[in-house]
């Protein structure tokens, strides 16, 4: 089957595209770094051509401030037209699962999207409403759209991989600082397990929505399981909202003078102390979907 992965260089596309070489498959990237750019369809439309299904990962993923609407929004526009003029057999929208909105006490599955007039960043707003472009184009291009949740797993340190990177900080630093006194929970899935729920997709028809999740944890179990998948020992300190708040504004400060990527800012300070759990039995009943166990995926 011949396929396209776009963002295939990115830390989901390139496990993606890995798994489905391996599988026998036909792959074309489409990415930054093979010299396409989707906010110019005619670097990339060339790639669409004579594709069967085409997995549209591409997506402006960053902490600071950017251009997430030009890029999540117009760059996903170009790409759908794209994918209409080349007659695709199915498209797959990888979304996310910010969309929703915070779970608060219960549970989402896909039947909880709602409307949405507040946002916790321009990311949010900008992936909310590239769901809403999506949808509107159902009727003329067969379609699929995947709400993964937190992704964790083995790849390169980009923005798109914080989780890796926050694990690579509690280590080095001896110190773990978590939200919300680490009492929030978040749902975890592993990187691979989230690739082999988009694999199997190729075999469901086009219509389907699906939540690839993976275990509710708080982020205080994760944590310590952390620390005993990794076999080192730091320190587990929840802190006050308060506490937290102001941690982020030294994170700020001190990533501009190191000149590296924030893992927090004090304008994402409120989504992270927010509950974000999901169900995935949708996955589990129609895509044989079968995410590990957090700690499995830890170790």
């Amino acid at each position: 089957m011949t396929l396209v992965v776009t963002g295939g260089t990115g830390f989901i596309g390139s496990a993606l595209t890995r798994r489905l070489k391996e599988a026998g498959h036909s792959v074309r990237i489409v990415s930054r770094s093979q010299g396409h750019n989707i906010l110019n369809p005619d670097s990339f439309r060339k790639e669409f051509e004579g594709a069967e299904v085409i997995f549209h990962l591409a997506a402006l993923v960053q902490s600071r401030p950017g251009p997430f609407e030009e890029v999540n929004l117009s760059g996903l526009r170009n790409v759908l037209e794209a994918a209409a003029e080349a007659k695709v057999r199915k498209f797959v929208y990888v979304s996310s699962f910010t969309v929703f909105g915070p779970s608060g006490d219960g549970i989402h599955n896909e039947e909880d999207l709602g409307d949405r007039t507040s946002f916790f960043h321009d990311y949010d707003r900008s992936k909310y409403l590239g769901l809403q472009l999506v949808e509107g184009w159902r009727s003329g291009l067969p379609t699929n759209i995947v709400f993964p949740t937190v992704v964790f797993g083995p790849g390169e340190l980009t923005e798109g991989n914080i989780m890796v990177r926050l694990f690579q900080r509690w280590f080095s630093t001896r110190i773990a600082t978590l939200p919300a006194r680490g009492l929030v929970e978040w749902n975890f899935v592993y990187l691979d397990d989230l690739v082999t729920g988009l694999i199997n997709l190729l075999e469901r028809p086009a219509g389907e929505d699906f939540i690839l999740g993976g275990e509710d944890a708080s982020l205080r179990s994760v944590a310590e399981q952390v620390r005993k998948a990794g076999g080192k020992r730091f320190f587990v300190v929840g802190l006050p909202d308060w506490a937290f708040r102001a941690s982020c504004h030294l994170e700020d400060w001190s990533s501009r003078l190191l000149g590296e990527a924030p893992l927090v800012l004090p304008d994402t300070a409120d989504f992270l102390l927010e509950n974000w759990c999901f169900n995935s039995s949708k996955a589990h009943e129609l895509l044989k979907y079968r995410p590990r166990p957090l700690f499995e995926g830890l170790e």
